[in-house]
């Protein structure tokens, strides 16, 4: 089984949207039973809080589901998961820093990483964004998630 851990500032919004986005079309291609994902914040301030609800709204409209109570990321999570995924630089040097062996730097990417349209582009955080940041945020976790798919299987 291939494991998955997107990471955004407080997991409110972008990565658990990318962890519901993800599950959906694995599942929606047959290989939902073949990959574990999940979803943290670096950050500390939001911990135990629901996913926003104008994410839980957009995602919604496409057909996702989000059920998703934010959580910090841990360093054990370095070695739990085969690939981690930030969804803006700055968190991706953040993982690197905290990388306690070179191999588990190679862990971490971008979360445009494999994007067609969107790739190695940072995914903005909607929080401030209103309801239209919402909407294009999820074109690039989609476009994203399509993309990791492709890559993983």
């Amino acid at each position: 089984m291939k494991s998955v851990l997107f990471i955004c500032m407080a997991n409110i919004c972008r990565s658990p949207t990318l962890e519901a986005t993800l599950k959906h079309l694995a599942a929606v291609r047959g290989v939902g039973d073949q990959l574990y994902v999940d979803s943290c914040g670096i950050g500390w301030v939001r911990i135990g809080q629901q996913v926003d609800p104008r994410s839980f709204v957009e995602a919604k409209k496409r057909g996702i589901f989000l059920d998703h109570k934010s959580q910090q990321f841990q360093d054990c999570y370095f070695e739990a998961f085969d690939y981690l995924f930030a969804v803006d630089q700055e968190i991706v040097e953040q993982l690197k820093i905290r990388a306690p062996h070179p191999q588990h730097s190679e862990k971490i990417y971008l979360a445009t990483a494999f994007s067609r349209k969107f790739s190695n582009r940072e995914i903005p955080d909607p929080y401030y964004m209103g309801d239209d940041g919402f909407t294009r945020v999820m074109d690039i976790v989609v476009d994203s998630c399509e993309g990791i798919l492709q890559k993983l299987f």
